[in-house]
């Protein structure tokens, strides 16, 4: 993230993020600045003239005072590399963090055929608190099964998504008998803008170990598991649709001491993507 102040008044700002098609970016400043003032994006290509892209007004804070703006970059050819920064216009002032703040281009990235891993980039970390009165089934002809109800104080805090966590939905986990647990959660995310929740699904596996399963049919829970998690969203909240593009990849730990669910996700570009 980063800031620029001047004259009392402070803007925020981080690397632009990739959905549908197109590039946006998400500017803090305050406080005292509100909708009507004016946000616009300075850019720069392959350190060519300026020019200015106009941002429009999202939410404002009420506790903070920092007015909220959204703006899409100009998109450029393959070849060409885009710099930028937010300018921002307020009681007749102007606030200009300058070209030595602006977001440079990242370097190239290899060919192709010299990638050899995903990128991932961070979406989230969850926090997701359990009931402790789960409900085991017993030994059964199908491994045995666990629900755990979701509670309220459950956080979603990421760099483009903040939130809180729904107290209805839950996890149904099938443990099998060498230990391995198959979850699958349903629960909803009240984001911090809009008013439509994001709806997530996970599935995933949770390791009890080897002997894990003679543990849990005789009622033995151990302290924490490491958990893998493949989630999925879809809302209609217009602020996170690129939210449905998304196929996460979670990594986290189940604790059992206070039956809570903490990981982080991340959203994963392959050698294949454009």
């Amino acid at each position: 993230m980063r800031e620029f102040s001047d004259r009392g008044v402070t803007l925020r700002w981080s690397e632009a993020i990739n959905a549908d098609g197109l590039s946006r970016v998400l500017v803090e400043a305050g406080p005292s600045v509100s909708s009507h003032d004016t946000l616009r994006l300075i850019c720069s290509e392959d350190g060519g003239p300026e020019r200015a892209i106009r941002g429009w007004p999202l939410l404002r804070d009420p506790q903070t005072g920092f007015q909220q703006f959204a703006a899409v970059l100009p998109s450029v050819k393959q070849e060409k590399t885009l710099s930028w920064r937010p300018v921002l216009t307020s009681g007749g002032r102007e606030y200009d963090p300058g070209p030595e703040k602006a977001v440079q281009p990242a370097a190239p990235e290899p060919t192709k055929t010299a990638v050899t891993s995903p990128v991932l980039e961070h979406v989230a970390k969850f926090v997701v608190p359990f009931d402790s009165s789960f409900h085991p089934s017993g030994e059964t002809p199908d491994g045995i099964w666990l629900h755990f109800a979701i509670k309220e104080g459950g956080t979603v805090e990421g760099p483009h998504l903040k939130g809180v966590i729904e107290p209805i939905g839950g996890d149904w986990m099938r443990v099998r008998p060498d230990g391995v647990g198959l979850l699958h959660a349903k629960a909803l995310i009240r984001p911090s803008i809009g008013q439509a929740p994001i709806l997530f699904e996970d599935t995933g596996v949770c390791d009890f170990g080897p002997d894990g399963y003679a543990a849990l049919s005789k009622g033995n829970l151990p302290a924490s598991v490491p958990v893998r998690l493949a989630p999925r969203y879809l809302t209609s909240n217009p602020h996170f649709s690129w939210m449905n593009r998304v196929q996460g990849f979670g990594i986290g730990e189940a604790s059992l001491s206070d039956i809570t669910l903490r990981f982080d996700v991340y959203s994963a570009k392959g050698i294949s993507d454009a």
